[in-house]
Formats: structure tokens, sequence, C-alpha cells
């Protein structure tokens, strides 16, 4: 991380969605309006860029009615665009709802077949040489088998160059196939830097352990952070809803394995999604600013308890006026 020259801090890849939030407690009786730019990865931009990094996205846009709201949101919040590629089709768009705090609801929809055809599964060197940080979102790298070949190259490629990367795999278990996912995270595991993931089912299922579980079979959270701490992962964040999140890091100066239970708000009602999105942009703009990892652990909970009291949308989390 000693390099600074480069165009780009962190550089997503991930899909550019349309959103809508709704306030009801059954979407499909909700009128849809005031829709916005999403996506988990840029969110994770957008966090980024807040905290005056340069933040860019790797996506596919659709040429439709949409493509306007989604280039100009991201440009909005400072997320370069120059990598943004544009396609014949649609964009995928999602529905947000906190209303009912026990049975969160998530629609999404992407057009089958829309992102493979378009990308490369070939890197481009010359751009990965231009970023210090790497983040891929679970919805891109699954979008197609040309994204996950993507992903792997561009991994491999940035992690013996030198780049930080960073890895969500934010399961959702009805779009995912699970072999496969468990596959190509195997896969990439070798060049992660930080590996994020939650605990908390992201479906609906009631199953212990939810998205940790489905990947890696085991339920003890601690477990799971050390076992890929010995895969060489750098640091491993565990998260669990309103839960203390497991956080596990390599020391550099001792060569010891740490973890630690990161206090968590329990709130009794918010905006949850992209909450996790939120805590990985926090944690990775921590570390470029020379926080211990602990201290980025800490400082990435508390920037994501605060999304959730704020609201579901960029314009919520980020008015432009703060």
């Amino acid at each position: 991380m000693a390099i600074y020259d480069k165009k780009y801090d962190l550089l997503v890849f991930g899909e550019s969605m349309v959103q809508y939030t709704v306030e009801s407690k059954d979407i499909t009786t909700e009128k849809l309006q005031n829709p916005s730019v999403g996506g988990e990865g840029v969110f994770v931009a957008a966090e980024m860029a807040k905290h005056g990094f340069t933040s860019g996205i790797y996506s596919v846009i659709a040429k439709d009615p949409y493509e306007n709201l989604i280039r100009n949101g991201l440009k909005k919040y400072n997320i370069n665009t120059d990598n943004c590629i544009s396609g014949i089709g649609y964009n995928g768009i999602e529905i947000v709802c906190d209303a009912d705090n026990e049975a969160r609801e998530f629609f999404y929809n992407r057009p089958p077949g829309f992102v493979g055809p378009i990308i490369s599964p070939v890197v481009n060197k010359e751009l990965i040489d231009q970023c210090r940080m790497i983040y891929a979102s679970s919805s891109f790298t699954f979008s197609s088998d040309n994204a996950r070949s993507l992903i792997f190259q561009t991994f491999h490629y940035a992690h013996h160059s030198g780049s930080f990367i960073a890895f969500d795999p934010n399961v959702r278990l009805h779009r995912h196939n699970l072999p496969q996912l468990r596959e190509t995270i195997w896969m990439l595991m070798p060049f992660i830097d930080f590996f994020s993931i939650s605990m908390a089912s992201n479906d609906g299922a009631e199953e212990k352990g939810g998205e940790m579980r489905a990947i890696f079979g085991i339920e003890d959270p601690v477990e799971v952070a050390l076992n890929l701490l010995e895969k060489n992962v750098r640091y491993v964040a565990i998260r669990n809803g309103g839960e203390n999140m497991v956080f596990a890091y390599r020391d550099e100066d001792t060569g010891k394995n740490i973890y630690r239970q990161i206090p968590v708000e329990k709130l009794d009602g918010g905006y949850f999604s992209y909450s996790g999105a939120i805590f990985n942009g926090a944690f990775i703009s921590a570390i470029l600013n020379e926080m211990t990892p602990e201290e980025a652990a800490a400082y990435a909970v508390k920037r994501a308890t605060q999304k959730c009291c704020l609201g579901n949308t960029l314009d919520a989390i980020f008015p432009m006026d703060d």
C-alpha cells in the first residue's frame, strides 16, 4: 500500500441498479416512485468517495430509460464511470422494504443474459495497475461465466501486482447456484485481503449461520474467521445483524492471529439494507487512512449503524450538504 500515484484508490466491480424504496409491509401494494441508483458495489464506492478517496466502478449500464438516472446518480456521488460499459437491454431493478424489521423484503430482478455477453473475460492489466484497491460484489461476479472468469483473472493479477483486494459474497440462496458459488469463493480466496460476510440470512431462511454456514458449513464464526486467516486472508469480518461482530486479523508485527468481538448497537428499527456495503466501504477507507485493524472495524461498525438510522438510498445516507 505504499504506492499512492494511482488513478483509483478503489475500483469496484459491481452492478449498478435502479433502486426503489418502499415503506409499507407489502411491496406488491406500494406505488413505486422516486427511483435512484443502487447496487451493493455502488454503496461501497459511494462510501469511499465520501471519505475523499477516488472511487470508480466497472459495470454494465443498459441503454434503457433508466440509463441517465444511473449514470448521473453515480457521478453525483463522485463515482468515476469511465469503465461503465453501455449495453443493449434493460437495467436491473431492486425494491427494498425495511418496514417490518422481522421480515425485511428485498425484491431483485435482473434481465437474464444481459451482462454476460457484454463483459470480456480478459483482465485489463493497464486498468488494474491504476488501482490501489479492488472490490468485487457477488451480484457482478456471479452474473455470468464471463464475469466470473474476469473476477478470477483480475484478483489473480491484482494480488501479484500488490493491490489490496476485498470481497463480500453477499449470498442470495434463491439467486445463486450454491455449489458454483462455493467453488468460486475458494478459487478467489488465495487473493483476498479483506473478506466480509454476514451470518444473517438474506433470503428469509431461518437456518443458524445464514450465508456463512451456507458457504463454509460451519456455525461458529470464530472458527470460520481463524480458518480464513490461515488461508492468508488479512482481515475477516463476520457480521451478525444487531449482535456483536466477529473480527479477525493477523498482527503484522507478531504474525499472530487475533480475533475480537466488536460491539454493535442493537436497533429496534431502522433501514438495514446495504448496511453491510457501508461497513465494507468504511473499513477499506479506514485502512487507507492508516487506522489500526481494530480501530477500522469499530469505525466501520459505527458508520453502518449511522446508515441504519438514515435510510436506504444514497440521498438519505449522503445528503449533499453534509
